[in-house]
């Protein structure tokens, strides 16, 4: 499973991870039957390998508090929309 360097933020309030940005840098699995691995053994673009691919988080602040979108929910849950 290739795993791509992510980074973004820990909302401990909700348990959630907000992604901010993808830092380009990409471990490879080296598996022939991973589709962005550059070990693949397949170079035709329709071949029916599936891409396995994983974040690899990393956190660049923590809040202890919900997330934007978990507060938005939650207002609206309190407020009867």
């Amino acid at each position: 499973m290739c795993r791509y360097e992510v980074f973004g933020d820990w909302y401990r309030g909700c348990s959630h991870f907000v992604m901010a940005y993808y830092s380009g840098i990409r471990e490879d699995c080296e598996s022939p039957n991973c589709k962005n691995s550059s070990a693949h053994t397949h170079r035709a673009p329709n071949c029916p390998c599936i891409a396995y691919e994983e974040d690899n988080r990393r956190i660049v602040n923590m809040f202890h508090q919900p997330c934007e979108a978990c507060r938005t929910a939650e207002f609206a849950r309190r407020v009867g929309r």
